[in-house]
């Protein structure tokens, strides 16, 4: 949403949000009823959203290899799939508010299904055990996970859209803005 951010307060900001949300991601536990929004997957494609350039693709590589790293591999499709994320907030930023959040709840939302939908297809094809299971069988248990996640996430989103907004609001220009502004008796006596 905002072009004219310097480099080294986007770099301090996305950092510092990286490197929290990421270990609270990676050190909490998931309970049954309750799941973490994963965080690794909606900072790439928020950040992208909140200032396009390069921000989101560069979160995406990151966040894609510890996701990967996490499930004990060192290069694999966490890192593709965090830099697409990156790409696609990229393509679909636009500026305001307005559009900020159709255009963010919608991708967190069809990239959530897509990705549990993947996610699901290759638990099918490439299972860890050694037991046979249905495709139906695998597709319903994705589709049980599914309020409760695009849920998580979309309450993830919310809290990222927070902080985005808190570390990139420009709090000197308002300060200006009211110094700048005449009082009633100023005003009124033309000063």
């Amino acid at each position: 949403m905002n072009l004219e951010l310097g480099a080294r307060r986007r770099i301090l900001v996305y950092g510092a949000g990286f490197i929290v949300l990421s270990l609270v991601q990676l050190t909490m536990t998931v309970g049954d009823y309750f799941l973490l929004p994963d965080f690794l997957f909606l900072i790439p494609l928020l950040a992208a959203m909140w200032t396009p350039g390069y921000d989101g693709f560069a979160l995406g590589l990151a966040a894609g290899f510890l996701r990967d790293y996490a499930a004990g591999r060192g290069y694999g499709p966490g890192m593709l799939a965090g830099l697409l994320l990156g790409l696609l907030g990229n393509a679909v930023a636009r500026s305001g508010w307005r559009q900020y959040a159709i255009r963010g709840s919608v991708l967190v939302v069809l990239s959530t299904v897509f990705h549990e939908l993947f996610l699901s297809l290759f638990s099918w094809i490439l299972p860890f055990l050694p037991t046979e299971t249905r495709f139906l069988q695998v597709l319903r248990v994705s589709f049980s996970r599914m309020p409760r996640l695009l849920l998580s996430n979309m309450v993830g989103a919310l809290i990222l859209t927070g902080y985005f907004t808190l570390c990139f609001h420009d709090w000197k220009s308002k300060l200006k803005k009211q110094k700048q502004t005449p009082t009633l008796s100023e005003a009124q006596h033309g000063r």
